[in-house]
């Protein structure tokens, strides 16, 4: 397991080229949020998310969220319309997943087959970073086993985690050390707060 560690606000590029570098070749990383620690890959190769399943001891039927770089980043994979653009900006550096009608540029295995998708914008240089140098959305969901604490800390990553991900980016704490809270934007419900 390859370990990097990075100021998740002032990330170096060398180490962002890097973090992109083994994503674009169909790597799955650990990763700092500004909630809790992440597992993620391009959400468009079919076997690292299907890498990402296996790791988490998740159900395929069970969708997986993503992240995107910017908000332009995010129409292309999500339909939005005004009043959803403004409340996502209002949002975005909260610790929050919008559940959006997704577009066929998302691929069914990343969301269990449903019409929707969770999108994050995650509000840390680093990962917005590595995400815009990857050229593509990458999964954004937290490194447990299903079930499991999402941990806020490398030092509470399970081990079987630690070592079935291909890099592994140590930021520190994150900031609130809880999941995000997660509101649909369709049904406007909040399903997790």
């Amino acid at each position: 397991m390859n370990v990097l560690r990075a100021d998740p606000l002032n990330p170096d590029k060398k180490l962002v080229h890097e973090v992109a570098c083994c994503l674009n070749h169909g790597g799955v990383i650990l990763y700092p949020t500004d909630t809790v620690y992440g597992i993620g890959c391009r959400i468009d190769n079919h076997d690292a998310v299907k890498r990402v399943y296996w790791i988490k001891k998740r159900k395929t039927s069970s969708p997986l969220s993503i992240a995107c770089s910017s908000m332009e980043m995010l129409e292309k994979y999500a339909h939005l319309d005004r009043k959803k653009k403004d409340f996502i900006r209002d949002k975005a550096g909260m610790g929050y997943t919008f559940i959006l009608g997704k577009k066929n540029t998302v691929d069914d295995l990343v969301t269990g087959c449903q019409n929707t998708v969770g999108v994050r914008l995650i509000p840390l240089p680093l990962v917005t970073a590595f995400i815009e140098d990857t050229g593509s959305p990458i999964v954004s969901t937290s490194a447990n086993t299903s079930g499991n604490e999402a941990p806020s800390a490398i030092s509470r990553v399970e081990k079987e985690i630690l070592d079935s991900v291909d890099l592994v980016v140590d930021g520190g704490p994150c900031r609130t050390g809880k999941p995000s809270r997660v509101v649909d934007l369709e049904s406007r419900k909040v399903l997790r707060d």
